[in-house]
Formats: structure tokens, sequence, C-alpha cells
């Protein structure tokens, strides 16, 4: 069997990353946590550091989120590419309150929106956001939501 897993690589602000994932949603599920030694270094590299003081760099994280596993990881070797808008998760939920929150704390977390949230017609409530390490996040409150089927079970309805 092959596994395919989305692996989103920070540079010093992962373990920043997990929290706030942890927070934003309430069916996150932290299944591991690694950390590098404190002061690891890549050869020849440049060193990165944690970018909250008080965190230690992340060599693996896996999270759960709505069924779906994630690898995170703080990288030792400095790169100059970051996470585009191209890629997004796109996250639907059950109820507006759920919405909301999910939406509250990427706000409350200083992330910006691609799109405001709001009826877009292809989904009751829908928002776009950017989080601060640059991942972006689609939330969709589908227009079926509401229904006795979980939005887990089924693709959503877009429009």
């Amino acid at each position: 069997m092959t596994l395919s897993l989305p692996f989103l690589m920070f540079q010093g602000r992962a373990q920043e990353a997990v929290d706030l994932y942890l927070r934003a949603f309430p069916d996150a599920e932290l299944l591991e946590l690694e950390h590098h030694a404190e002061g690891a270094v890549a050869e020849g590299g440049e060193p990165v550091t944690p970018g909250r003081a008080g965190d230690r760099l992340v060599a693996t994280a896996q999270l759960r989120i709505g069924g779906q596993a994630m690898m995170i990881q703080d990288s030792l070797i400095r790169h100059d590419f970051g996470f585009t808008p191209a890629i997004s998760f796109a996250v639907v939920v059950d109820t507006s309150p759920e919405f909301e929150d999910i939406v509250e704390a990427f706000t409350a977390a200083g992330s910006s929106f691609l799109m405001e949230p709001d009826d877009y017609g292809f989904s009751r409530r829908f928002a776009w956001i950017q989080d601060p390490f640059g991942v972006s996040w689609q939330v969709n409150l589908p227009l079926s939501s509401g229904q006795e089927e979980s939005a887990q079970a089924r693709p959503p309805v877009w429009g």
C-alpha cells in the first residue's frame, strides 16, 4: 500500500504551527512529535532557530485533522522558498459555529484572508485563509451542510 501525506516544511516555526492547528480544529489530534537536539544544525549550514522563545525545532510531527494525517517539520537547512496559496487545505465543516470557531482561531493568530468569510453562492459560508506561516486553508460550510450525514462521509457540494 502506498501512503501519501501532505508534508509541511517550516524554518523554525513548526512548533507554533502545530500549536495553532491543534487550537483551531476541534478534532485535531497530535499523533507524533519529536524535536531536534538542542543546537542541531545541518553540516555546513547556517543555524535555524525557533521563531518563538522557549520552542525547540521540530524534527517530525504528525497531526490528524478531519481524518487527514499530515507531517510537519522544521528544516535544518535554510531555503529560499515558502508556502504558496496555489496549494491549500480544503476544510469542510458541518455547522456554522464550527466554521466561525475555526475562522476566529486563525484570525486571533494573525492570519490574513485571501477571501473574507461570506456566502459566495457555491457555499453557505466560505473563507480562504493564509495563516501566519504562509499555509492556506479553504474553510467551507457547504450548501448541503446540516443534513444527517457528516461532512467527512461525503465530498462537499460546491455549487
